[in-house]
């Protein structure tokens, strides 16, 4: 409904479209660019795109995915220019305030190797483990958003699984 507002000249419906996407926008840019800064060009790089190319949405998915592929392609096409990307894996955080200093230094030393694990990993592998693991989203989502076959992102997500896996068990990246 936002959509067609929109597209029928009403500049509030947009700003609603984009308040509502506007952490989405922001985590997907902040996971490519590990800055603030870089990630809030994103959000705006990515909210004049959409509304520049709002018209040539069909409804064929939802709109959320069709936003997402937008974003992941416009992140895509600026990590190319500046050949970097890092998985939002380097920040997640999980927090138990009934831990002792020992289980803490445990739990750190825990999320250090697999964010380490995770960032050997081939970039084709952590946007899919990304998208599956950090925003949830379905095989069929994540394909209309890489445009990647869902057996392809299977795949990526299984591989990555097996090789973090032996990355651990090792004890560290290889």
């Amino acid at each position: 409904m936002l959509v067609r507002e929109t597209l029928a000249g009403n500049q509030s419906s947009f700003a609603l479209l984009a308040k509502k996407y506007r952490k989405r926008i922001f985590g997907l840019g902040y996971s490519f660019f590990r800055n603030a800064d870089d990630a809030e060009d994103f959000v705006q790089d990515v909210l004049v795109k959409l509304y520049v190319s709002l018209a040539s949405f069909r409804g064929e998915s939802l709109f959320s995915t069709w936003l997402m592929r937008v974003a992941y392609n416009t992140a895509i096409n600026s990590v190319k220019r500046r050949h970097e990307y890092v998985s939002l894996a380097e920040d997640f955080d999980v927090v138990d305030p009934a831990e002792n200093p020992e289980e803490e230094q445990l739990r750190e030393q825990s999320r250090e190797a697999i964010r380490n694990a995770v960032a050997d990993l081939p970039d084709r592998y952590k946007a899919c483990v990304d998208m599956f693991f950090f925003y949830d989203m379905p095989y069929a989502d994540i394909g209309e958003v890489t445009g990647l076959p869902v057996n392809t992102i299977k795949s990526h997500v299984f591989r990555a699984k097996k090789i973090l896996k032996e990355r651990l068990e090792q004890g560290g990246p290889t």
